[in-house]
């Protein structure tokens, strides 16, 4: 007997991630016999957000045309008892396109002009839809800002400039982008009061997670005091994030490689452990966005790590998943750095070309990065 509700009991009970997507897609198939139209709608919402957060984003880029079709073909279709929340299904698929954006920035799989497609689509749906453009916006910003596009101020000046409802990015979120903006303007002043709400938990993400607003957004003052090679700050804010990792139960994608490339120029020691304790999170990771920045980080500590030791070899307890295994566990220095520094490198390429820029190259070079040749002294 069709049953939408234990349907959702019995993969809700399995382990998140690939698992739960495999019963998920049973309900789909199910809702889909049964012509049940509200819950064939939600079943595919809940298999982009359980890919979006726990998966393979590409996954959800292939489920998100059905999902799209499905609510185009029935745009009053009522939400479910799980999605009331919303104004009807419609309303929940346009929450999740902004994931949609997100990915599209983040993976160079997708190409530019399908890309650009989605954001004008994404557009044209929230002007229908009487919503405000605030988000699009800052979408259109994010992209900008990471081809370094000199477009990104005046997109972040339409975003800050729309009026806030109830389909944008929740506020906390929000400031952590204006805060990251500031921040890379060199306007600490600004951003330091920018910061002030989230600061002292008046401005928070997630109704359980009070801290992950505030993780973030010490994170965006790390990276701004490493930038400025400010060291002592460094130290302080390394330290405040270690102490408060564990209260933030998500996964934050980068929050480990931003420790281990601080901690690459005030304890190498420390960078150390955290690249044992992690370089299978960086193997396993499926995201280009991040497999470019956490290998640039790892190539950095590589980097550090070679001046910081008279010996060219380090022992790392690695397994077969690492391309160039050695059983006695001894990996020159030298060799590392050039592993990461290629996998960064790689995915900056085509990262450029997707983009018609060479703005992930010239974060590379920014940091002073490199390939490396046997016939240089030094790396």
């Amino acid at each position: 007997m069709y049953d939408p509700v234990r349907l959702r009991e019995k993969y809700m009970a399995m382990e998140a991630g690939k698992s739960r997507m495999v019963g998920i897609h049973a309900a789909i198939e199910a809702a889909d016999s049964h012509g049940d139209v509200p819950y064939q709608i939600y079943f595919r919402i809940k298999l982009c957000e359980e890919s979006c957060f726990y998966g393979d984003e590409l996954d959800m880029m292939v489920i998100f045309p059905e999902l799209l079709a499905l609510a185009d073909q029935h745009p009053d279709a009522p939400t479910t008892r799980y999605n009331r929340g919303y104004k009807n299904s419609m309303d929940n698929v346009l929450w999740i396109y902004k994931w949609i954006l997100s990915t599209c920035e983040e993976f160079y799989q997708i190409p530019l002009e399908d890309y650009l497609k989605f954001q004008e689509d994404y557009k044209k749906r929230c002007l229908a839809m009487g919503y405000s453009l605030r988000p699009y916006y800052e979408y259109v910003y994010s992209f900008y800002d990471c081809i370094n596009d000199p477009r990104r101020e005046e997109a972040f000046a339409m975003f800050q400039n729309t009026p806030w409802d109830e389909n944008c990015n929740c506020k906390a979120c929000e400031r952590n982008t204006e805060i990251d903006f500031y921040l890379d303007q060199d306007d600490l002043e600004r951003a330091t009061a920018f910061a002030y709400d989230i600061e002292n938990f008046t401005l928070t993400c997630g109704a359980k997670e009070k801290k992950r607003a505030w993780l973030r957004m010490k994170k965006h003052f790390l990276r701004y005091y490493l930038r400025k090679r400010d060291f002592k700050m460094v130290a302080e804010y390394c330290g405040l994030l270690e102490r408060n990792k564990g209260v933030n139960k998500e996964r934050e994608f980068d929050f480990w490689s931003v420790l281990m490339e601080s901690y690459s120029y005030i304890d190498i020691g420390k960078a150390l452990k955290i690249y044992k304790d992690c370089w299978k999170i960086l193997m396993e990771e499926r995201c280009p966005s991040d497999i470019y920045g956490h290998n640039k980080r790892a190539a950095i500590f590589f980097r550090e790590l070679g001046k910081a030791r008279k010996g060219e070899f380090v022992k790392l307890s690695l397994d077969a998943v690492f391309p160039g295994y050695r059983e006695d566990g001894r990996y020159r220095i030298r060799d590392m750095y050039r592993f990461h520094y290629n996998r960064a490198k790689a995915v900056a390429d085509k990262f450029d070309e997707r983009n018609g820029t060479n703005a992930y190259c010239a974060g590379l070079e920014k940091v002073g990065l490199k390939a490396d040749r046997e016939d240089e002294d030094e790396v």
